[in-house]
């Protein structure tokens, strides 16, 4: 009897263990970044990607110079980070292009190009529809957020948009604001003339905000850089950098 009891303890003892082991997961595998924030990352793949279709505007020779080569990968990272700060921020804030939203502005913008022509265009700068595809949509999610988070924030007081209006008017320029009163003539405007008018300042109070944001911008972007930094994977980065000294780097 004590016997069998000594056996089924050994049984349940080997069964606990066992279960133990079964039981304890594998650490998960971290994948490889070139950069990254907390919400978004780009992969040695995507950043592979983004290369390619950077090369296609430089020499093809571009690799038989290591310095300008490592200058124009620096400069990728440069600008895919800023990047990656607008997007993060924008994902952090909800701020996104529906699938609808998306086809009706790549329509307007296939229109701007004569029938044929757009594939032409992805052709001879070597880059792939779906990659277009993705890239437009950042663009747009960049936009939008920009002018979400920044543009209309701006206020704009009356008086400057005089002063706006005074230091960019031309000897042919026409009044741009919308007139109360009598033309020179001593009659009532137009309809046409005043609508006119009503568009021209539209226009001026669109120019003054694009100015203002863009004087604003910098700032904005600091502390959208401070909100969420951006990390570069060493390690990964360095498999696209050219040695200046041993002339090894990036394999192909």
């Amino acid at each position: 009897m004590q016997k069998m009891i000594l056996k089924w303890m050994y049984i349940l003892l080997a069964a606990n263990c066992f279960g133990l082991v079964s039981c304890i997961e594998p650490p998960p595998v971290v994948p490889e970044y070139v950069l990254k924030t907390s919400f978004i990352q780009i992969t040695p793949e995507a950043f592979a990607e983004e290369l390619d279709l950077k090369m296609a505007a430089y020499p093809y020779n571009i690799k038989d110079q290591p310095a300008e080569y490592n200058d124009m990968v620096i400069h990728l990272v440069t600008v895919l980070s800023e990047e990656l700060v607008l997007l993060s921020a924008a994902k952090d804030k909800g701020i996104t292009v529906s699938e609808a939203d998306q086809n009706m502005a790549e329509t307007a913008f296939r229109r701007s190009y004569p029938e044929g022509s757009f594939d032409q265009m992805l052709l001879k700068n070597a880059i792939s529809y779906p990659l277009w595809k993705k890239r437009f949509k950042k663009k747009m999610i960049i936009e939008k957020i920009i002018d979400q988070e920044l543009t209309q924030k701006i206020e704009i007081s009356p008086d400057e948009i005089v002063e706006f209006y005074q230091n960019n008017k031309t000897d042919k320029a026409k009044l741009l604001f919308r007139k109360t009163g009598e033309n020179s003539g001593g009659k009532p405007e137009g309809l046409n003339e005043e609508r006119s008018d009503l568009q021209n300042e539209e226009r001026l109070i669109s120019k003054l905000k694009m100015k203002k944001t863009q004087e604003a911008y910098d700032a904005w972007m600091q502390q959208l850089w401070n909100d969420y930094p951006v990390e570069i994977g060493k390690n990964s980065l360095k498999t696209f950098l050219i040695d200046t000294e041993t002339g090894k780097g990036r394999q192909e």
